[in-house]
This record gives C-alpha cells, structure tokens and sequence, in this order.
C-alpha cells in the first residue's frame, strides 16, 4: 500500500482495487484488511489521511517514504542472503528435492515467471533512462556469465554420450 502512495495520495477503495487486480488469483484482499492496514500505518506515522469531496484519501508521509526506502535496502540484502542460502542449501539437497525444483523452475520458465519478467515490471516509466541502462547492462553481463555456465554443462553432457 505504501508502493501505491509513493505515486500520490490514494482513497481507500482505490488502493484495494489495484491489489485485487494485480494479485488476482493469488490473494484476494478485502475492505476488513485494507482498512485496518491503513489505519495501523496512519497511527505510525507513515500515511496521513485528508478527505476531499466526503472521501478519505491517504498520503505517504516523510516517515513512510523513509519507511519504504529502508525496506529496499532491506530487500537487497534478504535478496543477496537468499542467494547465498540457495547455494548453500542445494549442495546437499537430496536428489527427488533436486528434481522436484527442476520441475518448478521448467513450469515457471513455460509460464513466463522468472527474474526478466519481474524486471520489466520493475524498470517501469517511473525510473529514468540512465539507471534502466544501468540496471539492464549488469542484468545482461550476469545473465551471460550464466549463460556460460549453462553452456559449459550442456557441452560436458554431450561429450559424455560420445
């Protein structure tokens, strides 16, 4: 919710329909937990309410912005630990765990859910030319590093059915 105000103050039922939508099929968010939310975080700081024309609208306050900018950050390094854990994690993994994630990953890959499609939502209009060159160009040398990775695999199995 906090996302939605970053973009500009918001009435209630405004917000509600946004993540209906974009959660549709996931979550189904409804007024008895909306409303509450938002009035947990007004009593925070983070959102103020104004009401215009008989509608109580939310606004991000200097605490909520502060608020969302720390939870970036705290989400790079969640992300960054997430990775490491992976790593850690499937070294020892047992094999029918191994080839039920190797399932996953092929319905996801089929589905179009992956890092590249998460990115584009992300590197929206909202962010400037230089930091989505930025972004994209590490985005593409990391995918290529991979890629390598990938490729070296595959030639080592084909070599072994020589």
């Amino acid at each position: 919710m906090l996302l939605q105000l970053k973009e500009g103050p918001k009435y209630g039922y405004e917000m509600l329909k946004v993540l209906r939508e974009q959660f549709k099929g996931v979550w189904e968010p409804k007024t008895g937990t909306i409303y509450p939310a938002l009035r947990s975080l007004e009593a925070r700081g983070f959102v103020e309410t104004e009401v215009r024309n008989g509608k109580e609208f939310y606004r991000l306050t200097e605490d909520g912005d502060t608020l969302l900018r720390r939870i970036g950050e705290r989400l790079e390094a969640d992300l960054r630990f997430a990775d490491r854990y992976y790593e850690f994690v499937t070294r020892w993994m047992p094999k029918p765990i191994k080839d039920k994630i190797a399932e996953m990953l092929r319905t996801m890959a089929d589905d179009d859910v992956w890092p590249p499609i998460f990115i584009k939502r992300f590197l929206d209009e909202t962010m400037d030319r230089a930091t989505k060159l930025e972004v994209l160009e590490s985005i593409r040398k990391l995918l290529r590093l991979r890629l390598s990775v990938v490729d070296e695999m595959i030639e080592n199995l084909e070599g072994e059915e020589n």
